[in-house]
Formats: C-alpha cells, sequence, structure tokens
C-alpha cells in the first residue's frame, strides 16, 4: 500500500469521526434548544393553572381546563386533563393525544411524552378538592419533532458527502506533497553508478524536501569522491606495480637469453630479489589499506602510547644512528593511555619515523613526542628534513603520493595507513613546515576514560 493512500485512509478515519461526533453535538444541541422554550412555557402554564385548580370548584374546574385546552401559544393542539382517584374530571382537547399512563397516586412531576410520541405533557401533582389529583397539560410537538427530523435528514446527507469530499481533496494533496518524493526518485533513478556526478535540483522553498535534497547531494558528493579515490586507488595500484614486474621480468628474460658468467647471474637474482621485496611490501601496505577500510571499529583496549613510542624509537635507533642522524624522544610515563589497537599504533609511530629519518639528513635531528591536554593525546614528530613544498602538503596522505624530495624512494602508502589508523581511532593526523626547516607531523586521539590524566581533569571538573 502506496504512503498516499495510507495517509488518505488516516485522514478518512480521522475526519469521520470529527464529523460524525460534530454531527451527533449539534443535533443534540438544536433538540434541546427546541424543546427547552417550549418545556419552560408549558410548564409555567401548567403550574399556573394547578395553583387555580386546587382553589377551584368543579365547574371552575372544568372551565379551566378547557380554557388551557384551547391555547396554542406553545403548539397548534392541545389536550389537558384532570384526573382524581376517583377518575377523569375534566378532559378536552385534541382526543387524539394518547396521555401517558401513570398512576395519580405517583405523585409524578415532571414532562412525558405520549405514548405515539406526537405530544409532550407536563404533569403536576395537586389537591382538588381534599382528594390527590394530576393535572396533564399536552401540546402538540410535531412541528418541533419535524424540524428535528429535517435537520437530522440534512445531516446524514451532508456528513457524507463532506467526508467524500474532504477525502477526495486529502488525496490530492497527498499527491501534491508527495510529488516532490516521486521526483526525487526518478532523479535518483537516473544517476548511473559509473557516473555520480548528477545532483538533484533544489527546490526554491526551502522545507523538509529542500533538507532531503541537500543531504542526499552531500551523500551523492562522498559517494563520488569515494568512487574517484577507489578508482585513482586501483589506477595507482596498477601503476605502481606494473613497474617493478616490468623491470624483474625484464631481468629474468636478459638472464635467460644467454650463457651468462656467475657473478651476471647473482646480479640478476639480487636485482630480482630487490624487486620482489619491493612487490611484497606494497602488497602488504595494500592489503592492510584494505583491512582498514573494511574496519567499522577496532578491538580497544587501553594502550600506553608512550611507551609504544619507546618502543619503536628502541626499535630504529640502530638505522638513525648508522645514519649519523639523533633520535631523541619525549613521553610522560603512565599519562598517555589511550584506547585501541597496538598493533596498529605502532605500525602508525613506525611509519612516522620510519617516514621522518628517510627525509633526514646525516646530521639531523628526529624528535618523537607524546603529550596529554586535557581529554586528547598527541603524538609529535618532527625532522630537520628539507621539508614539504606547500603545494603538496594537501596530498601528503594520497595514497601513491611521492613528494618533490622522495627519489621514488618508499610505495607512497604509509603515510595514507596513518590516516587510516588515526582515523580508526577516532583520531586525526596533520602536517606542517616549521620555519626552522623540518617537518612536524602531529597525530591527535582521544584520552582513555581509565587515562591518570583523564581522571584528574574529571576530579577537577
Amino acid at each position: 500500500m502506496s504512503i498516499r493512500l495510507r495517509l488518505t485512509m488516516y485522514w478518512a478515519l480521522v475526519l469521520g469521526a470529527i464529523l460524525i461526533v460534530s454531527a451527533y453535538a449539534a443535533l443534540r444541541l438544536f433538540a434541546h434548544e427546541q424543546w427547552r422554550p417550549m418545556d419552560a412555557a408549558l410548564l409555567e402554564e401548567a403550574d399556573t393553572s394547578a395553583d387555580d385548580l386546587e382553589h377551584a370548584t368543579l365547574a371552575q374546574a372544568t372551565e379551566t381546563i378547557q380554557r388551557l385546552s384551547q391555547e396554542r401559544d406553545v403548539g397548534p393542539h392541545r389536550r389537558a386533563r384532570l384526573i382524581t382517584t376517583q377518575g377523569v374530571v375534566a378532559d378536552f382537547g385534541d382526543q387524539r393525544a394518547t396521555p401517558p399512563n401513570i398512576a395519580v397516586e405517583s405523585g409524578f412531576r415532571g414532562l412525558l411524552m405520549s405514548p405515539n410520541r406526537s405530544f409532550r405533557f407536563a404533569i403536576i401533582p395537586l389537591t382538588f378538592q381534599g382528594h390527590p389529583a394530576m393535572l396533564q397539560d399536552g401540546v402538540d410537538v410535531s412541528p418541533a419533532r419535524q424540524t428535528i427530523q429535517r435537520l437530522r435528514k440534512a445531516l446524514l446527507l451532508t456528513v457524507p458527502l463532506v467526508l467524500v469530499l474532504c477525502v477526495g481533496g486529502g488525496y490530492l494533496l497527498a499527491g501534491r506533497a508527495l510529488a516532490p518524493i516521486a521526483a526525487l526518485g526518478n532523479a535518483l533513478a537516473a544517476i548511473q553508478p559509473d557516473n555520480l556526478s548528477g545532483r538533484l535540483t533544489a527546490p526554491q522553498v526551502r522545507d523538509e524536501i529542500g533538507r532531503l535534497v541537500e543531504i542526499i547531494n552531500a551523500l551523492l558528493e562522498r559517494l563520488e569522491r569515494a568512487s574517484a579515490t577507489e578508482r585513482r586507488f586501483a589506477s595507482d595500484a596498477a601503476h605502481e606495480l606494473r613497474t617493478p614486474l616490468s623491470v624483474l621480468r625484464s631481468g629474468l628474460e636478459v638472464a635467460l637469453a644467454r650463457d651468462r658468467a656467475p657473478a651476471e647471474n647473482l646480479a640478476a637474482l639480487e636485482n630480482a630479489h630487490r624487486e620482489v621485496v619491493g612487490l611484497c611490501k606494497i602488497a602488504e601496505e595494500l592489503l592492510m589499506l584494505a583491512r582498514l577500510n573494511g574496519e567499522v571499529s577496532i578491538d580497544r583496549k587501553p594502550v600506553d602510547l608512550g611507551k609504544v613510542a619507546n618502543e619503536v624509537v628502541a626499535a630504529v635507533e640502530p638505522l638513525a644512528t648508522a645514519k649519523n642522524v639523533e633520535l631523541a624522544i619525549e613521553t610522560p610515563s603512565g599519562r598517555a593511555i589511550v584506547d585501541g589497537s597496538v598493533t596498529h599504533l605502532r605500525r602508525l609511530v613506525i611509519n612516522l619515523v620510519d617516514n621522518a629519518l628517510k627525509f633526514t639528513p646525516s646530521g639531523g635531528r628526529i624528535a618523537v613526542e607524546v603529550a596529554g591536554h586535557g581529554d586528547r593525546t598527541t603524538l609529535h614528530v618532527i625532522d630537520t628534513g628539507p621539508g614539504i613544498e606547500p603545494s603538496e602538503l594537501p596530498r601528503v596522505f594520497d595514497r601513491f603520493f611521492r613528494g618533490a624530495h622522495a627519489n621514488g624512494e618508499g610505495s607512497g602508502l604509509g603515510l595514507s595507513l596513518c590516516q587510516e589508523i588515526a582515523r580508526l581511532h577516532g583520531g586525526q593526523i596533520s602536517v606542517s613546515n616549521r620555519t626552522t626547516g623540518g617537518c612536524d607531523f602531529t597525530v591527535t586521539l582521544p584520552v582513555s576514560p581509565s587515562s591518570p590524566l583523564a581522571v584528574d581533569e574529571t576530579a577537577k571538573a
């Protein structure tokens, strides 16, 4: 069942209930207003006549009853009766009116309808000549009943008609209100997976539909960027793998083309081994990137980022010493606890330190700093290398990107891995050139709730 039809059904149910209740209330109110003045006048005349009858003789009582039956101010026809326990004393007026069957001894006082509901009687108990008596003063209420009946018939005709018209109008309005959504569906169906550049046209009125269009366009833009990134990644991966594979193939073909001296064969094998090692590294980093992209969340445990940084620096220090590069570290022990994967965080620090070591010349310095600031922990890897060209800064974390100072070294995937690891841990990574030379890579991660720093900050708050 469509939304349009469901909305129309709900509208019909609600409107139908409102119309029925309103029609019933109007009919009741109209009937009350019809009976109220008639009942008041009838009771007033009956009370006045009853007072006269209590002190009247039989002849006077007969005359009073006859005169009362001739009154026409309340209705077109009248019937008046005086009854005692001995029987009917006087009875005048329209004999078609059937008086209510009620005993004199009951002492009832009020208004009653005749059995055929054409007359309305005022019943007044009284004492006539020392005997209990009853005055029955009836008036023809057919005109009032007919008026109420006409209103009832009119309502029975108009309420369904109004309901049908309103439901039809609601169906049309629902279709008009849902038309923009149908148009959105058609526009989205026209956007093909191989071309995500299409966008939805925003309506001139900024309403819920306009907000929905903005959200969908933002989603399409993200999908387009992600698709372009994946295509570029596949293209770059193919390009990066093609070169070492071509070199490896050429070297092997040359080595197999003719008999060579053992030294030449050894050199060819060493070149092939070097290319295979490079291919394995690229394949490993591609696989890790694919896994990181597929991970929505990680198994988080409290990790001392300072301890991880110390372990990495200790492992890399021989390489720095061999290159005559000073490697310094500053960490607050036990106060840089983050929730995350120790394997991923170690890879993050290794890649940043390895990247700094790659571009820091002999005699240079690399500083690794871990510090806590409120609810965030920061990791700085600072080098004294040549820095990054300003035009290259926005592309540093792109996959397979190698800057002007790379000299063909590396796969261009290390910093991309760092960015994905930081993202998975709810943090971010950035890079900036230092005024004194070199780069400063900064990783910001949320502090673990179990960190002493977080506990201290909570206590201060």
